[in-house]
């Protein structure tokens, strides 16, 4: 990693060396071929992410590393290749907001429309459910900060009320000049830096709760020109306690058989109120959210790698059917529950 930057540079210059120091910091070692990077990426990103390379004799390492600040997560991720590579990254409806800010090398980005070209210089905000996918050329730092939901429901609020035309609407894929955005970049560069030395105050839970608090109001307001505002009456509010019930059942009670009842009657509310709240915060329903918790834990399980089988994995999340549990696998992740599990086995 260094600092050969191109396009509109200025803003991420020097980044590369603070970037650097961290991934050294973290110990982890250089995953040399395009399968050890697979899984190395499926890991840091809880089997979100998946990674391929058209050429992989043309691949010579990644490596990545990852810190907390708040609840937000900072990573840095670093490729050392010669051809063209791509990413697919799926979110779920609870998913977080991502800020993806290259450093070295250019890429492309794509969610449902058309690819979005960003450069040095630039961050891209993602901000929607569903798959993402990004391929770029030759060798690429990324940082990465991803932003806790709960964390970013609480800053929309804030800045939805600040004003009378009402609250931020996110569009899929937002493109952000840091050199207009000055004071967004300068904080993000105070964090890494911070984060590179042996005693990082961003580390500490309580300093790091306030910084994400800070850098969540700045990303919104450089994001003030692209977002749409609803109607007052449709104001965005912090989710409420019905809310959280029923997405904690579900996550603690997804293994067994659920229903629109069930789930309702788990939340304490009824079945139209619980269909409303999903639909109005979640931008889901409530079995398509239960669907996304599913799959996730079964994708973790298939990284894992424990043994048991592709059955026994589908039936441990409540799928009765394997091959029901083997059409959404593929459908939200892009490859077979056998595939994963052959890429993690190397």
């Amino acid at each position: 990693m260094d600092d050969r930057v191109q396009g509109k540079s200025a803003p991420v210059l020097g980044w590369g060396e603070a970037c650097a120091l961290l991934v050294a910091r973290s110990g982890v070692a250089l995953a040399p071929d395009q399968g050890g990077a697979r899984r190395r990426i499926l890991e840091m990103s809880r089997g979100r992410c998946t990674f391929d390379m058209a050429d992989p004799s043309r691949f010579h390492g990644f490596r990545g590393a990852e810190a907390r600040v708040g609840r937000m997560s900072v990573k840095v991720l670093s490729w050392d290749c010669e051809g063209s590579c791509e990413t697919s990254t799926w979110r779920s409806h609870d998913h977080h907001m991502a800020l993806h800010i290259p450093l070295r090398g250019t890429f492309e980005a794509r969610q449902a429309g058309e690819w979005v070209k960003v450069e040095p210089g630039s961050a891209l905000v993602v901000s929607s459910a569903g798959e993402t996918r990004r391929r770029w050329v030759g060798p690429s730092d990324l940082l990465n900060i991803m932003v806790d939901r709960d964390a970013l429901d609480q800053s929309v609020t804030r800045e939805a009320f600040s004003g009378p035309d009402g609250v931020l609407k996110f569009p899929e894929l937002t493109l952000i000049d840091l050199a207009e955005a000055s004071t967004l970049a300068r904080f993000v560069e105070m964090i890494i830096r911070d984060l590179a030395t042996e005693n990082s105050a961003f580390s500490d839970p309580a300093v790091g709760i306030e910084a994400e608090r800070v850098l969540l109001q700045l990303l919104l307001r450089s994001m003030r020109h692209e977002v749409e505002r609803r109607p007052i009456h449709e104001r965005y509010r912090i989710v409420p306690a019905y809310m959280r019930r029923a997405e904690r059942f579900i996550r603690e009670s997804h293994a067994g058989p659920l229903d629109l009842a069930i789930i309702a009657q788990g939340s304490g509310v009824s079945v139209r109120t619980l269909q409303y709240g999903f639909r109005k915060y979640r931008d889901a329903s409530p079995m398509a959210f239960l669907r996304d918790v599913r799959l996730s834990s079964a994708r973790r399980a298939l990284i894992d790698g424990r043994g048991a089988s592709i059955g026994v994995v589908a039936q441990g999340v409540g799928y009765p059917s394997k091959s029901q549990f083997a059409r959404d696998y593929r459908a939200a992740f892009g490859e077979s529950p056998t595939e994963t599990r052959r890429a993690m086995r190397g």
